[in-house]
């Protein structure tokens, strides 16, 4: 089985259970990104995306997907047809007035989140917006496993993938290996 068959069924099968909060960690942001939209996709037709920089998401998009599915510049108080689904997309780094909250019938998504997780303000105010959050499903996404020291976030989540790529993308590995970065 490839490693993405395996991230699909992994993410099917959290998306079908009683869970609410998946941790998605793994070396290939692209892959991750990629299969977390392909099965909320078919799971929700509305869903929130939060992000720590909206002038880079469309480009986040592109990257995993290889086509122009987002203008290039995003706002918040615009929803978006992604797949077959309508998302909201904001920061969950600035204040705004308007944080969606979400409800039984959608999803939010969070990355990527590792530029929060090592700043003891900001990995505080995203620990208490996902105590709030009333998605029925929430995936946090993370980048940059190899520049990641606070993995406390695991304490806050209900299942944590780490997304191997070993197989299908063994180039991202070795030249991971051959920088040091793992």
């Amino acid at each position: 089985m490839s490693d993405k068959q395996n991230a699909i069924d992994v993410v099917d099968s959290f998306l079908e259970s009683d869970k609410k909060i998946l941790l998605l960690k793994g070396y290939d942001n692209d892959a991750k990104v990629m299969v977390s939209l392909m099965c909320l996709n078919e799971f929700f037709d509305r869903g929130i995306i939060r992000t720590s920089n909206m002038s880079k998401f469309s480009g986040f998009i592109f990257d995993a997907f290889h086509k122009d599915l987002l203008p290039r510049n995003v706002n918040s108080t615009t929803n978006y047809k992604l797949g077959k689904m309508i998302v909201n997309i904001s920061s969950y780094v600035t204040n705004t007035k308007r944080n969606p909250k979400g409800n039984d019938s959608t999803f939010t998504l969070y990355h990527p989140v590792q530029t929060v997780l090592d700043n003891e303000k900001l990995y505080n105010n995203l620990i208490e917006e996902l105590e709030k959050n009333q998605s029925k499903k929430i995936i946090i996404i993370t980048t940059n496993e190899w520049s990641i020291d606070n993995w406390e976030i695991e304490n806050y989540v209900d299942e944590v993938y780490f997304y191997s790529v070993e197989n299908d993308n063994p180039d991202i590995m070795s030249n991971l290996r051959s920088n040091k970065a793992i």
